[in-house]
């Protein structure tokens, strides 16, 4: 029975060992912090906004134009989208100036797009 308790702290020893060289690509903050992204980018509407924008700043009346939906819902997707930190406003008088902070974050819609068109 000793023989069983001596084996087991051994292998205890052994993997606890092991599970520390294991290492995680990122810490899991960025891992909780890309699901929340991810659940934003997860409405085509807000992908279709930071597309159009990739290209050029816009205004929300801009973005209403083009899209076609209200004013109020373009407002909303541009709020989670700014709180998210995928979009910065520049305020000129009363009209508010959207641009994406990082183009790069439109890339895996493009990439998905390209291989669908592919089959």
């Amino acid at each position: 029975m000793a023989y069983l308790g001596t084996y087991s702290y051994i292998m205890v020893r052994i993997f606890s060992k092991i599970i520390k060289k294991i290492k995680q690509p990122l810490p899991r903050t960025a891992y909780r912090r890309n699901a929340e992204i991810y659940k934003i980018l997860a409405n085509p509407k807000r992908l279709e906004i930071l597309d159009l924008l990739r290209e050029q700043e816009m205004c929300c009346d801009e973005l209403v134009r083009i899209l076609g939906v209200s004013k109020a819902n373009i407002s909303q997707h541009l709020a989670l989208l700014r709180n998210a930190n995928l979009v910065t406003v520049r305020r000129e008088g009363v009209n508010g100036y959207y641009s994406i902070i990082d183009p790069e974050i439109i890339e895996p819609c493009r990439i998905l797009y390209r291989l669908a068109q592919s089959k």
